[in-house]
């Protein structure tokens, strides 16, 4: 399946995938500063296992800092 990443374009992913299959294929740990965006919508982090991907979904991992 196609899937862009943080804007880079990949057929690596199977189909039946969700955003926590993603994560976990990437080794990345949904901690609490990260948000994940699918087609401009924001996914809740309790729903990442259950929210599966479409072909040519546009995903943006979002990581919130703090700053002064």
């Amino acid at each position: 399946m196609k899937l862009t990443v943080d804007g880079v374009i990949s057929n690596e992913y199977p189909t039946s995938f969700t955003v926590g299959d993603l994560l976990r294929m990437k080794d990345i740990e949904a901690v609490p500063w990260l948000v994940i965006s699918i087609n401009n919508k924001f996914v809740k982090r309790e729903l990442f296992d259950k929210t599966y991907l479409n072909e040519d979904d546009q995903i943006e991992l979002i990581y919130i800092r703090g700053g002064g």
